[in-house]
């Protein structure tokens, strides 16, 4: 999905009105995912730079239709199906050392047990299960814009992962939508890849910290 004709990069070059644009391009090929008589599940996420997999420059996200249940994703659903929201609780917690920024109802923090170095989740404040759900395609293009700016700034990485966390079509109620975005800060290694255990190089309290801290003009 090419987030702009103009030949740009990483996303936070674009203006509010081409983010606001792209992030309604992904919604609008979710519904259609959401239709599809096949029970798709569908993966949207964008990868920017070499370092984070990214084989085209022109800015862009891809969304994919998996004809299977994948088990990462498997996983994070069944979180939303133990007792309270997950990420309300979150959100709830309010620990300002990892918050980052806040804005159009929207938050944006460092999650205490982050699943990659860098971590930084974006959700509405109120609990909506589907992305459609009180969705406002210019504030979450703006808030996400924003705080990949901060991030880019913050650790001089133009090389980031962001994928979307939503409920699929038939999961949990239970779902709360959520970002997840990933600075390329360290490279996965044998034991990441060959355990799946995650060895963090940075804490959440300090990478907020240094993010907030890159959103003042110097």
């Amino acid at each position: 999905m090419v987030s702009t004709p103009r030949h740009v990069v990483p996303f936070w070059d674009l203006t509010d009105e081409e983010a606001a644009r792209a992030v309604s391009a992904w919604a609008e090929r979710l519904a259609a995912i959401g239709r599809d008589p096949r029970r798709l599940w569908p993966f949207c996420f964008l990868n920017q730079g070499a370092a984070a997999g990214a084989s085209l420059q022109h800015s862009h996200a891809q969304l994919l239709g998996l004809p299977f249940s994948p088990p990462r994703l498997v996983a994070r659903e069944r979180a939303f199906t133990r007792g309270a929201c997950p990420v309300c609780g979150e959100i709830a917690a309010g620990d300002p050392e990892r918050l980052v920024f806040e804005d159009d109802g929207l938050v944006a923090w460092c999650p205490s047990a982050p699943p990659l170095s860098g971590t930084i989740r974006i959700a509405p404040r109120l609990h909506a299960p589907d992305w459609s759900d009180g969705f406002d395609p210019a504030a979450t293009g703006r808030v996400l814009r924003a705080v990949l700016t901060r991030i880019g700034r913050a650790f001089d990485a133009p090389a980031l992962n962001v994928w979307l966390n939503a409920r699929r079509p038939g999961g949990p109620e239970g779902y709360h939508w959520h970002l997840e975005l990933v600075p390329r800060l360290g490279t996965l290694a044998g034991m990441e890849l060959g355990t799946g255990v995650i060895a963090l190089a940075h804490a959440p309290e300090p990478v907020a910290a240094r993010v907030r801290a890159a959103g003042h003009p110097s």
